[in-house]
């Protein structure tokens, strides 16, 4: 075999191995499904559940004033953004939630929940309206999570 061949034959092997060990990298697709410990003020952690399908992302998030916050969203170029309603066992009180979070490379999220809190009197009528932003962090799996009695 000639030189330039041997040359060639190694170039190109080099190139398809190349292609070869990069294709399973740009393939891995990023995620955030599973079960994280989302830390509001640096306070306590609540349970967050997300599931992602493509970029679609559905889930709860546990909060201390009723069942959990069912959340619908996206997770799309290391962004995510959920948001979702209260459902309090009293009808004193609702929550509605919109948050924008990031993913970072060492695999924890950090973000700002918008809260929009009414609370309502007997006839349910509004009394009180309450904006807050409210910062976070994620980790995945549970550390420290409070549970709240229902």
């Amino acid at each position: 075999m000639s030189h330039s061949i041997r040359s060639f034959t190694i170039a190109s092997l080099a190139v398809a191995v190349a292609f070869a060990t990069a294709a399973p990298a740009q393939a891995r697709t990023k995620t955030v499904s599973g079960t994280w410990t989302l830390t509001v003020e640096q306070h306590f952690g609540l349970k967050l559940v997300l599931e992602q399908k493509n970029k679609t992302v559905t889930g709860t998030l546990s909060w201390p004033h009723g069942y959990p916050i069912k959340l619908v969203g996206t997770f799309n170029n290391d962004t995510l953004t959920f948001a979702g309603d209260s459902q309090g066992e009293k009808e004193n009180f609702s929550v509605h939630i919109d948050s924008k979070g990031s993913l970072k490379a060492d695999g924890t999220m950090t973000g700002t929940i918008k809260a929009l809190f009414i609370d309502y009197n007997d006839a349910h009528e509004i009394t009180h309206r309450h904006d807050q932003d409210i910062p976070w962090t994620a980790e995945r799996g549970e550390h420290g999570i409070v549970n709240f009695s229902r």
